[in-house]
Order: structure tokens, then C-alpha cells, then sequence
């Protein structure tokens, strides 16, 4: 059968080992992706009649019916679902006979939802990599394709068949490698920043995150999985002769997943491939000894979650962190040690938090050093163990919650608008952290000059530029390279909409 892959926004990972399966199997793959750089959060403030001139559902349908598939495959979160669903039922509109089906943790935290949607035939549920080509092998036989294990199928009069989700998979490496040609055939400038996963799951249990939902359906027992060093390793070493691999993203949700693992890939990574690389890791995790096997195998850059400084926000009965304040302290004083450039997410307006928390968090970022705060807006992910909580959300309008049920965030980020006008000195404040040295942030959190700069004239205010410093200073030094990895991004995927589809608005 001939599938097609549609998604826009960014590269998926997971979709990529579906892709390598049906490849496998004699199956044909090719993809659809949008960009979508206009309407995915830039265009908000623009004129309904121009944000329906830029929209590129009908657009992507068209590439989509060109393709003239049997099957269309959706990954997609909450922030692209809604624009999926849609694009599947134009396709539908015209061709009827073609099978749309979606997958990703909205369709999995929200399926009652997601399967009345228009354009949406079947949902995975779970894990797709041996599901997804399951049950294509089933269509294309003409056999029973409704009583498969983490697929939902949805009969033409509306008739829901919900399977159950098949166990974990546990060994990652019966896996394939991921099919890259994916996303680089078309677009070969991403490989530049090659993704690689090499693990499955997370040790913790944020109640904002949304694997709370999957520990809902699989428990804790056996949920983090890892894939061997040297099935890693030679995924790699086959991407680093095929590709223009100039850094690697490892994408686990936390890297490593234990130092008995990293000290196994360590040596391994570093004689055989010698990049540079980013990773995703918590603090409880950065004993020294890992970070020095990081900064020895030449990593440059990490993200860790920090959220709060409150520990009663930490709590089980609010966000549920486990690290204390010194942990996150220490563990940005051993990665920096080694010239790592670090990144600390924060959360603004956790429940029960004040402005005092905000500034306690603002002096002790400033004091321990972290290169770059990235604030974000608590969301409330459908499923999540905070969303459940009726003292949580009582205070979230009941439109905003119904919104994200039908994963209709419009954004690249899983929350790109940071609201509240309080924010804006403590937005404003992180936005200029990259330009500031230790003492520069002390001197401006003193001095209250984020409180007294952030409403200019009754503009919206200096906070909601955040990216800019950073930007700056990313292209001026070689410091922060997300900056420059951005750029090539864009350029990237700008160049694959002009050559596949023309500029966005165009007909």
C-alpha cells in the first residue's frame, strides 16, 4: 500500500520507526509536511479574513490527494491535532476511500474526543511501531482490521471498536533504525542537527506531564526503556556516513537514563562519532561522574527543569518535583564546570504560587548561574494528573480547558503565549539573562529594573520579546547554539516549501 505522512511544524521521531517498518514490509511511504510558519502562532493579531488567506489546510489536502494515497498517517500533539483532523477531512471530502489515522499522546490521552472528530478514521493508542503496520497489513488483505491492539477504528455509520493497548515494547532494539529519509530526504538540511532517541520514558512523575496519562493505562513498572549503547551507537555511525551530520540532539525525555548506561555509550560516542550534542536530563540525575562523562564526550548544551523554587509547589499534591534547590544548584555548577551551556525551564503561574515566588525565583536564578530561563504557562494537558484536580483548575476558564481536549493550540511551543501582564517583569528579566554576566542580573533584580522597564507607554511590554536577546547573542557567540540550529532550521524548511508548495497564501 502506498502511506503518506502528514505533519507539519517539525520533524517526528517516532513516526520515522513506523516508516522504516512499512518500508520493511513492502510497503511505500512518502511525506507531506507543512511548515506552517504563518499560521501556527505568528498570525493572531491579524484579521480573521487574512488568517484564512494563509491557512494552509486546503493546501496540504491538495498535496495530500496528489499523492493519491491509500493511507494517511497523522502524528501530531496538542498543538497540531486540530489542524490534522482538518486536513483529514478535506482529503476525505474529495476521496472518501482514503483511510486517515492518528496517533501521538493527544489521541492517546483524549481518544473519546479525537475519534468523533471528522477526518479521523482510526487512532493509535500507545505505541505504533508494531500496531501502525499491523494494521495496514490487514487493509491491504482485506482482513479484519477492526480488533487490533491499540488501534480505534471508527465504522463509516459512526460505530466506535476500541481495542486495548498492547503491552510496552521492552526490547527497543528488535526495533529498526528510525527512516530518516523521511523528513531529510526532502529536507536535508535538518540533518544537520541530527535527533536521535535512545531511550523510552521518564523515571519521574510531574502532575503536569502528560505521561501521567500513559502511567494511567501502563504503570510505572517497566515504562522507562533503553535501547543498548551499541544499537545507538550504530544508528549513528550509519547517519554519520549518510547524512551532513554537524551535531547530534539526543531527544530522551531524560539523557541518560542511568550512569551505568552512560558509562557503557561514553568511550563509545566519543571515539566513534566526536559531535557535539545537546541532551534533556533532570537534576537528580547530574551526579559528577555523569556530568563529567557528558562534558568529556563533548556535550554543549542541556536542558533540566527546575519549575519552581517553592517547595510546597514541589509537592505531590501540586506539580510533584522531587529535586530540591541545592540539587538544581549543584547540578548547573557540575555541568558549567565543563563549559556546558545550560537551559532551566520555569513554570509560571503553578497554583497557589504569588509574584513572591516569582521573585525568589527570579535572585535565586540569578545567583546559581544558569545560562538561559525559559519560562513557560502551566498548561493543563487533558489526562494529566494536575488537570485532574479539581483544586487546580478552578481557577482555569472552562474555554480553555475545552480547547485543549480538542488540541486546538496553535503554536510550534507546547505553550508559545506567555500570559498574565504580572509575568511580564519576570518574562522581560529571563528574555535578557543571555546579554547579562552574574553580576549584571544581581544589579538589574537590586536595582527592580525588570519591574520598572517591563510596561513601556502601555505597550504590551518588554517581556513578550524573549527570544531576541537570545538570538542576538546565540549569532554573536558561539556559546548558545540553538540560535544558529534554529536559523538552519528555517532555512531548511523554507526552502522545502517553496519547492513543494509555494509560499504560504499562495494558491
Amino acid at each position: 500500500m502506498h502511506v503518506v505522512v502528514c505533519n507539519r511544524l517539525t520533524e517526528y521521531l517516532g513516526i520515522e520507526i513506523v516508516s522504516a517498518m512499512l518500508k520493511q514490509a513492502g510497503h511505500t511511504v512518502e511525506l507531506v509536511f507543512e511548515p506552517d510558519i504563518l499560521t501556527a502562532g505568528f498570525v493572531r493579531a491579524l484579521p480573521e479574513a487574512l488568517k484564512r488567506r494563509v491557512d494552509s489546510v486546503d493546501r496540504t489536502a491538495r498535496r495530500v490527494l496528489d499523492a493519491n494515497p491509500d493511507v494517511v498517517l497523522f502524528p501530531s500533539e496538542i498543538n497540531s491535532f486540530d489542524w490534522c483532523s482538518r486536513v483529514g477531512a478535506r482529503v476525505k471530502q474529495d476521496r472518501p476511500s482514503i483511510w486517515c489515522v492518528h496517533g501521538g499522546f493527544h489521541t492517546t490521552s483524549t481518544p473519546e474526543e479525537c475519534i468523533g472528530r471528522d477526518g479521523v478514521d482510526a487512532l493509535c493508542i500507545g505505541e505504533g511501531d508494531h500496531a501502525i503496520p499491523e494494521f495496514v497489513a490487514a487493509l491491504e488483505a482485506g482482513e479484519d482490521h477492526r480488533s487490533i491492539a491499540n488501534i480505534w477504528v471508527k465504522d463509516p455509520d459512526g460505530t466506535v471498536h476500541e481495542n486495548k493497548p498492547r503491552p510496552l515494547i521492552q526490547d527497543l532494539d528488535s526495533l529498526p533504525y528510525p527512516d530518516k529519509d523521511l523528513y531529510y530526504g526532502p529536507m536535508p538540511g535538518l540533518s544537520r542537527e541530527y535527533m536521535c532517541v535512545a531511550s523510552r520514558g521518564c523515571h519521574w512523575a510531574c502532575s503536569f506531564c502528560f505521561y501521567t496519562t500513559l502511567y494511567d493505562i501502563y504503570g510505572r513498572n517497566g515504562f522507562v526503556r533503553a535501547r543498548s549503547p551499541e544499537h545507538v551507537l550504530g544508528e549513528l555511525i550509519e547517519a554519520k556516513e549518510k547524512y551532513d551530520m554537524r551535531y547530534v540532539v539526543f531527544h530522551d525525555d531524560i539523557f541518560p537514563t542511568s550512569l551505568k548506561w552512560l558509562k557503557e555509550f561514553a568511550p563509545l560516542y566519543k571515539e566513534h562519532i566526536g559531535l557535539p550534542f545537546s541532551c534533556i536530563t533532570h537534576p537528580q540525575l547530574m551526579r559528577e561522574e555523569t556530568a563529567d562523562l557528558l562534558g568529556e564526550m563533548g556535550c554543549k548544551y542541556v536542558i533540566m527543569g527546575a519549575q519552581t523554587v517553592n517547595e510546597s509547589s514541589r509537592s505531590a499534591d501540586v506539580i510533584n518535583r522531587t529535586e530540591s534547590s541545592d540539587e538544581i544548584a549543584v547540578a548547573v555548577k557540575r555541568l558549567k564546570k565543563w563549559g556546558i551551556f545550560v537551559l532551566l525551564d520555569h513554570i509560571f503561574g503553578i497554583p497557589g504560587e504569588s509574584m513572591e515566588d516569582q521573585e525568589e525565583a527570579l535572585r535565586f536564578y540569578s545567583d546559581i548561574g544558569p545560562d538561559v530561563v525559559k519560562p513557560f504557562f502551566m498548561s493543563y494537558f487533558p489526562g494529566t494528573d494536575l488537570s485532574k484536580r479539581k483544586e487546580s483548575v478552578e481557577n482555569v476558564g472552562e474555554e480553555e480547558l475545552q480547547k485543549n481536549e480538542e488540541g486546538k493550540w496553535d503554536h510550534f511551543m507546547f505553550q508559545g503565549e506567555l500570559s498574565g501582564n504580572d509575568y511580564r517583569p519576570y518574562n522581560l528579566a529571563y528574555a535578557l539573562f543571555p546579554m547579562l554576566g552574574t553580576r549584571g542580573r544581581k544589579a538589574m533584580v537590586d536595582a527592580g529594573l525588570h519591574k520598572k522597564l517591563a510596561p513601556i507607554g502601555g505597550l504590551p511590554g518588554l517581556g513578550n520579546i524573549i527570544i531576541f536577546p537570545r538570538l542576538v547573542t546565540g549569532l554573536l557567540t558561539d556559546r548558545d547554539i540553538r540560535p544558529k540550529l534554529y536559523l538552519n532550521y528555517l532555512r531548511s524548511i523554507l526552502r522545502y516549501q517553496v519547492e513543494t508548495a509555494g509560499l504560504p497564501g499562495t494558491r
